[in-house]
This record gives structure tokens, C-alpha cells and sequence, in this order.
């Protein structure tokens, strides 16, 4: 998970996630609901656990399923201790696969795999062992929390299991480094967009390992009461607990390890319980930069504490001795608050610092007042040093160490205006208030005029308009399409039909399956385009409502969809030109949206499929079931995730709130696609994926441009074009989204209005390029 310069979102890495005290309850409900439809230990070919169902091992320890990051944003697959409730840990499986719809997912044996499914839709499968074995398999949750994929005639032959791709976190039994029983090289993994580390064994010591943070290796040893070691020294098992009921964790956080123990609370002493961590390494804030977390500060007597500006990210956590989860900004920094470079942001020193905060950025400036100039116009920078040359921090400030005397380091942080602040706090609860009773009023009158629609509908099939859409009747639709005949596309939405109305117009006919969301995205069409006109954007002429039938009826758009035209084999190819104003037509449509519009409007689902070319290839932005209101008064939106995977900017994924820079996200992708003519995310074998934007953004660093375009171009476009556009893309598609531009901003640099600098590679894609997944970018 992407944080900000507050850090008030806590990074989550690959397999475990501690629930947020605000989520409590909600967990604790959703806990109870789930052991009512929890099912044995073991699936079988055929049958599967549901997005509702668990499966529980032998003993009732553990249980498996889909379950929450936070309040039921979204739903990974997992495994946690069933007793525990709102408590447990979850050790995330599956690669994290996002699941969106809970009623349509499952978990399913095929052959000798594993698969996730949504809506029939495979979206991860265990690797394939390969060999002669059993087609016949199946797989048990054990009492020890190992998911096992085993074969059915030999159960002592393990086909998968997830011990061996254990995140950020391990259970005992769980091993570290090379299993000799299924060859997998084992090492804990911490991944956020701005970080990364590995934990792996050094078998050149006696329990020996290497903690790497963002490619610096620190080495230690695990006690020997916590591990055994296995295979002379490959290997090492981490141990169970001594006592029975003791329940233990192994947690890798950035730049720390801790073994994580169950603390039951003392109600004589009004205690709260909770994880403490029992073994550490580094074993206090003096010998470990990360030990404080974010924003926190390491004193004289070896205590952490937050700067000034900042509270514990997680008060209980550091109530129990347990730091690492830092600290989070208690004001927003203005740049925040209103989207601007240009703010009246504030520094202060941090009093008696010793040396320099973790990863400091090199800034050429002349004077201290250049360097907190060059910090202060990027809202991600959020501290400055003019000591030794212009030195910024971006994002976070790790390694922070108070001195107990002189010399003492000049580091300013970037602080928000308190006074401002609270205004704006007072401001925005006026502006909740009213916004709430209006909403109220808004709600009763939309119920009584839709209680008049629905009668009028039902009672006439007379031909009526309501502003500027027309509301047919079924038998003018039916006529239209004569019958429905001519299908021109179908998808999970339902059907779309071509027909005419009178006047030899013709139409594009939606038909909705009436399921689950359908309804409520009917509607947001409906408001959105009905009260919107752009040249860029589909033209909705009207609708239909007939019992449980939603009809949409939209200019017909001749030459289909963007997606056919790029991906199809049998399509026309698309020249350079054309791409470039498909480009550009889009960004004029979206900045339209965002910026132009009484309330900005958020797409949320921008893809080749919902970009519809009409005679002349001018695109239209289609397919606003999706689409979130935003008023002019509010920057961002807190809600459930929607739209397409490999689309999705970072913030959807991580349950943080939403603004029209999501758009921005997904268009960048879409521009590396229109400029490729290739999907940007394509699966390759074992379930591996190429991700073609990291290999675009290498490219566009070292001015390589011409290899990204479409092969079938052979070279045939315009070289400033092309490169402008990719620069563009890569903007766009940046980790923090105060880093990407306005559409607005993307359409100027586009005409050539301004100028387009020579973006970063974002973050998450350094670590890619860093790591082991070479598979994900060198095959292009």
C-alpha cells in the first residue's frame, strides 16, 4: 500500500495484515458470519468452497477464506487462527488476487492445481508440479495453518503448498530457506510502492540470516530456542511455542523481524490485549534505522516517539512495546488537502537530530531557500537538509535518532498550517452537515419522483421526454431492433443490440442483466450522461424500464470499440495519426469530466472496451455504470473498489480514497496499449505475467521510444509524437497520485502546449526491476 507524506496508511506486504482498530467491529461480525458457513478441511474436484464458505482444519484452529484487508473494501484469499476473531492476523494466499464480488468467487481443485475463481473467471491457479502424477488431487487446510495441495492415491505426495510462499509473515512448522522435500528456495518478502526487503537464510553461520532492505543486507541470528536447523544449515524451522496454548507468529516488517506473540489482557489491570513482539531483531531503536517505523524517533534511553506533528499510527501496538507500524501525520499538509503545488505548507526543525534520515535524494540548488523551493513544489517531499548540499526526503522519514548533545543535524520537516487546518476542519464539518440534510431532502424527493416514474412507465407505452432523454416504451425498443436480431456485442452487463428509430437514426440498444449491482449502475448512467454533452464522450438518447429489463439507447457508434481495433487479429491497422488523436480525444473527454463538469465526475472504469470510434475513429467514452459523483467541494471519495484489473490505479487497490487522478492512472495504461497495440498485462506460462509498463518506463528513461511502438507500424510515426506520448504514460501512471498530472494538464502537454519533462520510473517498478521477477518485463 502506497503512504503519504502522513503516513496514516500503514504498508501491507504480501501475506499479513493486523486488523485496524476501527475495523474491530466489523470483524468481529463478519468472523461470526463466516463460522456459521465454514465447511471441513479438505476440497475435492468438483466441489469447491464459495466466497462466503471456509474451509477449517481438523482441530478448529485455523480456517481459510476470503477475507477483508479493512471494512469490506475488497476480499483476498487467506488463512488466520478462527478463534481469535477480530484479533488474528490473516496470511494472505493466492498472490493477493483482489476479489470484488464475494457471492461469485470460489476455490476450486482442477487437475493438480488450485484455482481462484470470480464470476467463472480463473484469477490465480497453483504452479503445476509437472512429472507423472495424479490428475487426481485435492487440498486439506492442516492443523498447522499449511494449505496443502496433495495427491488423493498418495497423500505424502505434496503437489503445492502454501508454506512455500509465505509473504511477510510465517507460522511455526513454517520453514526458511531451501526445502530439500520440494525444492523451493523459501524467504519472507516485504513489498510496498515505495520500499522493499527480503529476509533469507545465510547458511554461513549457525542459524544465520540476511534481513535486505531496498538492497542494503544486514545480517543476524535467530536464538536457538526459536528455530532448528535443518539440512546443515539450509534450512531453518521455525519452532513452536512451549506452551500449549501459546499462539506465535513470525512478522517481517520493513528493515525488522520480529517473532509476534498473543498477549491475553490483564482485567485487573484494565490491560488491553494484543500482539508483543517477543524477539526482535534489530532488539532496540538504537542499532536499527526501521525500528521506530515511520516518522518515529529513537531518544536518548532507547524509547521510540513521534516527531512533533505526529501520533502512533497504531497506539495499542506501541502501547505493548511494538513500534515498527510508526507514526502518522495528525494535520494534512495543504498540497493534500487541495490538490496544488503552490500551498502555504510551513518547515520546522526537528530538534537535536543526529545524522541523516534514511535515503535522502541529491537536489541541485545554489541556497537553503533553492532546496526547501525544490521540496516545497513537490507535495511528496516532505523534508529538506541544506547541510552538506540540497538533500530531499520523499514519502516517509525512517532513521530518525535524537542526540543527546551538540553537533546536531539541520533537517526540516514539511509541516502543515495548523491555523488554516483547523478552519478548514471546522469548515468541512459545516459543510457535512448541510451536505447530509440536503442529501436527506435530495433522497425523499428522488424517492417520490422515482415512485412517479415507475407508475407513469408502467402505465403508458406513450413516447415521452424527461429534459433532454427520451423514455421509450419496450414496444418502441422492440420495433427498433426488430425483435432484437441484430446483436453487435455481449458481456457480463448483458447484450447490445443495433436498431433504428424513426428518422433513420441509428442506435446502439443496451439490454442489462438486471443482477447484483446492475441496477444501480442503470442508474448511474442514467444521471450522468443525461445531464452531459462532449464530443468525446457517447451520446445517450434515451432508456427503456419494463418490469426487470433496463434498456439503454445510445448513438451507434459505426466502428465499434477501441479494444477491437488493437487487439483483434482480423482488424484494421491503426495509423500512427489516428492513435495520436484517439489519444488526445480521450484526454479532452476525461479533462471534460474532471474539470468542466458541475460536479467532477470520475469514470472509474477507463479500458479499450468503454472507448467507443465512431465514422471519422473520433473516440467517445462509453460505459458509465461506474461512475462516481464528486462535488466541487470534496477532493477525494472513500469507496468500494470497481473497474477492471490492470487498469486500477495503486489507491484502489489499498482501500484508500479516491480522486479523479484514478482516471489518470487508467488512461496512462491505456496510452501504453494505444501505442503498443498489445495488452499492457499479459499471462504467460506457470501463471507468470509480463507487465509491459515496467519494461516501457526502462525504455522511456533511456530515450528508447521507437521499441515501444506497434511492430506492425514498422517504425511509420511521429518520432516527437511518440516520444511525448510515452513520457505522458509514464507520468500518468506514477505511484502517489499528486505525482501524475490533470487531464487537463495531459491534454496541454499532448498539443505540444507544454512542455513534457522527463518522468521518474515510479517506485513499484524499480522494485520489480530490482528483484526477482525479471519474467515480468525482459521478454519485450
Amino acid at each position: 500500500m502506497p503512504t503519504n507524506g502522513g503516513g496514516a496508511a500503514r504498508p501491507l506486504g504480501l501475506g499479513i495484515s493486523p486488523p485496524k482498530p476501527a475495523a474491530l467491529l466489523f470483524l468481529l461480525l463478519h468472523c461470526s458470519l463466516l463460522a456459521a458457513s465454514a465447511t471441513t478441511d479438505t476440497i475435492l474436484p468438483g466441489k469447491g468452497i464459495s466466497g462466503n464458505e471456509t474451509l477449517v482444519s481438523k482441530s478448529g484452529g485455523f480456517e481459510l477464506g476470503f477475507f477483508p484487508p479493512g471494512p469490506g473494501i475488497h476480499y483476498f484469499l487467506g488463512v488466520r487462527f478462527r478463534n481469535m476473531a477480530g484479533n488474528s492476523p490473516t496470511f494472505w494466499l493466492g498472490d493477493r488476487v483482489v476479489i470484488t464480488d464475494l457471492p461469485a468467487a470460489s476455490l476450486e481443485i482442477f487437475g493438480d492445481s488450485l484455482y481462484i475463481k470470480e464470476n467463472g473467471a480463473s484469477l490465480w491457479w497453483s504452479p503445476s508440479p509437472g512429472g507423472n502424477v495424479s490428475s487426481a488431487a485435492m487440498a486439506v487446510l492442516l492443523d498447522n495453518g499449511n494449505l496443502v495441495v496433495r495427491d488423493q492415491g498418495n497423500s505424502s505426495l505434496v503437489l503445492w503448498q502454501s508454506f512455500d510462499y509465505p509473504g511477510d509473515a510465517m507460522l511455526p512448522g513454517a520453514r526458511l530457506g531451501l526445502d530439500q522435500d520440494t525444492g523451493k528456495n523459501v524467504s519472507l518478502t516485504f513489498k510496498s510502492f515505495s520500499h522493499n526487503g527480503s529476509l533469507s537464510v545465510d547458511a554461513t553461520r549457525r542459524n544465520g540470516f540476511v534481513l535486505t532492505t531496498d538492497g542494503h543486507a544486514n545480517g543476524g541470528t535467530f536464538p536457538d530456542w526459536m528455530v532448528s536447523s535443518q539440512d546443515n544449515g539450509s534450512s531453518l524451522l521455525l519452532n513452536h511455542p512451549e506452551t500449549a496454548n501459546g499462539t506465535e507468529f513470525l512478522q517481517f516488517n520493513l528493515g525488522q523481524i520480529s517473532l509476534m506473540r498473543w498477549s491475553e489482557p490483564d482485567p485487573a489491570a484494565n490491560g488491553t490485549g494484543g500482539w508483543v513482539a517477543r524477539w526482535s531483531f534489530p532488539s532496540d531503536c538504537k542499532s536499527g534505522g526501521f525500528f521506530c517505523g515511520d516518522f518515529g524517533a529513537c531518544t536518548g534511553s532507547g524509547k521510540c516517539g513521534c516527531v512533533d506533528g505526529f501520533t502512533p499510527s497504531y497506539p495499542i501496538e506501541w502501547g505493548l512495546g511494538y513500534f515498527v507500524t510508526g507514526c502518522s501525520r495528525s494535520l494534512p499538509l495543504s498540497c493534500e488537502s487541495d490538490g496544488q503545488t503552490e500551498h502555504d505548507d510551513s518547515f520546522a526543525p526537528l530538534d537535536k537530530l543526529q545524522g541523516l534520515p534514511y535515503n535522502a535524494q541529491d537536489e541541485v540548488a545554489g541556497t537553503d531557500e533553492d532546496c526547501r523551493a525544490a521540496c516545497r513544489s513537490k507535495c511528496y517531499c516532505i523534508a529538506y537538509s541544506y547541510g552538506h548540499g540540497c538533500k530531499l526526503w520523499y514519502h516517509n522519514l525512517y532513521n530518525l535518532s535524537l542526540a543527546a548533545r551538540p553537533p546536531y543535524t539541520k533537517i526540516y520537516l514539511r509541516m502543515g498550517s495548523k491555523l488554516r487546518n483547523k478552519k478548514g476542519l471546522q469548515t468541512r464539518g459545516i459543510v457535512l452537515l448541510v451536505t447530509g440534510f440536503i442529501g436527506l431532502a435530495s433522497l425523499v424527493l428522488i424517492s417520490v419522483l422515482l415512485w412517479r416514474f415507475r407508475r407513469d412507465s408502467f402505465g403508458t407505452g406513450k413516447f415521452e421526454v424527461e429534459g433532454p432523454l427520451a423514455v421509450y416504451s419496450y414496444g418502441q425498443i422492440k420495433k427498433a431492433t426488430m425483435n432484437f436480431s441484430d446483436k453487435i456485442g455481449e458481456g457480463g452487463f448483458g447484450s447490445v443490440f443495433r436498431g433504428t428509430i424513426p428518422g433513420s437514426t441509428a442506435i446502439a440498444v443496451k439490454d442489462l442483466k438486471v443482477l447484483g449491482q446492475a441496477e444501480k449502475q442503470f442508474r448511474t448512467e442514467v444521471q450522468t450522461l443525461g445531464m452531459i454533452q462532449h464530443s468525446n464522450l457517447v451520446r445517450l438518447l434515451g432508456f427503456c424500464v419494463k418490469a426487470k429489463r433496463r434498456l439503454l439507447v445510445y448513438e451507434y457508434m459505426p466502428n465499434g470499440s477501441l479494444e477491437c481495433h488493437l487487439f483483434a487479429e482480423k482488424s484494421g491497422l491503426l495509423s500512427w495519426n489516428v492513435r495520436y488523436q484517439i489519444a488526445l480525444g480521450i484526454a479532452k473527454g476525461l479533462a471534460y469530466l474532471h474539470e468542466e463538469c458541475e460536479d467532477c465526475i470520475i469514470h472509474c472504469d477507463i479500458k479499450p472496451e468503454n472507448i467507443l470510434l465512431d465514422a471519422e475513429f473520433c473516440p467517445k467514452i462509453a460505459d458509465f455504470g461506474m461512475a462516481k459523483l464528486l462535488g466541487r467541494e470534496f477532493n477525494s471519495a472513500l469507496t468500494t473498489i470497481r473497474g477492471t484489473m490492470g487498469y486500477l490505479a495503486p489507491e484502489w487497490i489499498s482501500g484508500l480514497p479516491i480522486t479523479k487522478k484514478a482516471d489518470v492512472y487508467s488512461f496512462g495504461i491505456v496510452l501504453f496499449e494505444i501505442i503498443s497495440g498489445r495488452r499492457s498485462t499479459e499471462v504467460v506460462k506457470f501463471g507468470n505475467h509480463r507487465y509491459f509498463p515496467v519494461y516501457a518506463a526502462a525504455q522511456v528513461s533511456e530515450g528508447e521510444v521507437l521499441c515501444l511502438l506497434d511492430a506492425r507500424l514498422e517504425g511509420d510515426a511521429n518520432v516527437k509524437e511518440l516520444d511525448v506520448t510515452c513520457r505522458v504514460a509514464c507520468w500518468c501512471i506514477q505511484d502517489e497520485e499528486n505525482d501524475r498530472p490533470s487531464m487537463g494538464q495531459v491534454v496541454r502537454m499532448l498539443e505540444g502546449v507544454l512542455d513534457t519533462e522527463m518522468p521518474p520510473i515510479p517506485a513499484s517498478f524499480q522494485n520489480l526491476m530490482e528483484g526477482d521477477n525479471s519474467v515480468i518485463y525482459s521478454d519485450f
